[in-house]
Order: C-alpha cells, then sequence, then structure tokens
C-alpha cells in the first residue's frame, strides 16, 4: 500500500509543471559591428540549457579569409560548432532531444570573429530545454 502510495507521488511530481522540462527558443544575428548576440539568456542558478538543435545562415561572407560563425557556451567560452564564414550558406545541427548541455547557468552565444579583415554577418535560430 505504501509503495503504491509512492510510486503515484512519484508520478504526480514528474509531471506537475514545475518538474517537467521548459522548452526555449531563441533567434539573433551577430554582425561585423556586434560579433555577439545571446541567443538564449541564462536561466538562473542551477539551471541548465539543453541545446536541441537549430540553424545558422551566413548572409554576408567575412572578407579577408579566416572568417568563423560558432554557437558558444557563454561569451567566449566553449565553441560548440563552428562553421566557415568566408562564404554565405547555411549549415543547421541536431543533438537529438536530449540536448547537449551548457554549463549550468550560462548563456548561449553566436558570434562571428576571426576574419583578416570585415567579420561576417550571420543568423542563427535554435531549440533548447532547460
Amino acid at each position: 500500500m505504501i509503495k503504491k502510495l509512492v510510486l503515484v507521488l512519484v508520478a504526480l511530481l514528474i509531471s506537475s509543471p514545475a518538474y517537467a522540462a521548459r522548452g526555449l527558443q531563441g533567434t539573433g544575428d551577430a554582425a561585423n559591428g556586434a560579433a555577439d548576440q545571446t541567443l538564449i539568456s541564462a536561466q538562473g542558478a542551477g539551471k541548465t540549457i539543453r541545446l536541441q538543435k537549430g540553424f545558422c545562415s551566413v548572409n554576408v561572407a567575412a572578407a579577408g579569409g579566416g572568417g568563423e560563425v560558432a554557437l558558444e557556451d557563454g561569451v567566449g567560452g566553449t565553441r560548440l560548432i563552428t562553421a566557415d564564414a568566408d562564404a554565405v550558406g547555411t549549415f543547421s545541427f541536431d543533438f537529438s532531444p536530449s540536448g547537449y548541455a551548457l554549463t549550468t547557468n550560462t548563456l548561449l552565444n553566436l558570434t562571428v570573429d576571426g576574419a583578416a579583415t570585415t567579420q561576417a554577418t550571420a543568423d542563427c535560430t535554435v531549440t533548447a530545454t532547460v
């Protein structure tokens, strides 16, 4: 009887909105003049963003060679995805429904950098959970 009651209470807790994963979406663009863009803000102490999927487009290519577009675990942090920004193009990614965990209480950043002359302009749309 007690075991059944515990199982029912655990099931109720897991299905409650306070326990359930919360879906997030982020969109932004990083341009030569503003090379960093927060796509999803840090969610608070003890909370972790789990990046699931998205796509990024290089709309204006970098000049001078070496340009990159990247998603970072925090501004200037670990690069999760890096792509060539020396040509216009689009790339997509999918880390599965379980997602790729960022560092706890850290934002997801889009950046363009590395070009010898002029940085690229890129935009990105992502989905994640907390």
